[in-house]
């Protein structure tokens, strides 16, 4: 991976700014992933909007948008140092700091930068993803607890959604088994940690929460899928516990990530399974009907690598 400067990283962050309301639209992903792949952002910071159009290669329009982005630093870096006095970091994709693996497994899927609260070193150990339906039934449920506990005894992190239903369930099977978990949700990191436990468990440091979204974004359906593919590219192996079929998040999560092979996917075979977890089987997903096939290393083989972003 190709060593940016803190200059390059300051630029970067502008670039994809989130934080600090403007009228330039932030970069999307791909939108940075491109610019990354033609210059490095530091050649735009004290450039006029004419040049940064020339060095990329758009339209002066172009050049005033990213102009106006790279002005905010002053604003940008007061709202980081509010976050960081709350115990939140963002992040950027280009800083060594951010996962590696998410950046490898997503390539120019990959967001720009995360917004993380707890221990962002969890990041990079690959754990157990679970997933599930809201409406799974309590034979899920048990089965998504029993697995996040044995994760805890493999000394994998679990990885979750932190919504209601299997997600929650699987968090609360690691902690009571006195293991990590690293939630993402499909919500600002700020409306996250409104609830009390989460804010809890993060203090204890049991729990890092990662958003790729505003702090304060609210939860929305395509928020839900972004976070999906997340979820997926930090875990070793994902265990999809209940799934309807052709209908629904964890469905659509589980389709995306078995399509671009984002990471190696399981699917619960026994009690409590539902009518898309057979049909996510065909799609390619692995079979399991004993827990301890997660843990297998024919299941848990990392998938083949996403073109290099360096």
């Amino acid at each position: 991976m190709t060593q940016y400067s803190p200059e390059s990283i300051r630029a970067a962050r502008l670039l994809t700014n989130r934080l600090v309301s403007l009228d330039a639209k932030p970069l999307a992903a791909r939108e940075f992933w491109d610019l990354l792949g033609r210059l490095d952002p530091a050649d735009l910071l004290h450039e006029d909007p004419s040049r940064i159009a020339e060095l990329t290669g758009s339209s002066e329009e172009e050049g005033l948008r990213l102009r106006a982005l790279l002005d905010a630093s002053t604003a940008l870096g007061f709202e980081e140092e509010r976050l960081l006095d709350g115990g939140i970091s963002v992040i950027s994709a280009i800083d060594e700091r951010f996962p590696a693996g998410l950046r490898q497994r997503l390539g120019t899927a990959c967001p720009p930068f995360l917004i993380v609260a707890g221990p962002s070193e969890w990041l990079d150990r690959p754990g157990l993803g679970v997933v599930g339906s809201r409406d799974a039934d309590h034979s899920a449920l048990e089965t998504a607890r029993d697995a996040a506990s044995m994760a805890v005894q493999e000394g994998w992190p679990v990885v979750s959604g932190l919504a209601r239903g299997v997600d929650q369930i699987a968090m609360a099977g690691a902690l009571d088994a006195d293991g990590v978990v690293i939630g993402v949700p499909a919500e600002g990191i700020l409306r996250a940690s409104r609830d009390a436990e989460i804010r809890g468990r993060v203090h204890e440091g049991k729990l890092c929460i990662a958003s790729p979204y505003a702090p304060d974004a609210p939860f929305r359906a395509g928020n839900a899928m972004g976070r999906n593919k997340i979820i997926y590219a930090l875990s070793q192996v994902t265990f999809v516990v209940a799934s309807d079929e052709d209908s629904g998040g964890t469905w659509a999560g589980a389709k995306e990530a078995l399509s671009r092979q984002f990471a190696p996917v399981g699917v619960w075979m026994g009690a409590g399974a539902k009518s898309g977890n057979e049909a996510l089987v065909r799609r390619g997903a692995t079979a399991i009907t004993d827990l301890s096939q997660l843990f297998d290393a024919e299941v848990a083989v990392v998938p083949p690598l996403q073109d290099s972003l360096f």
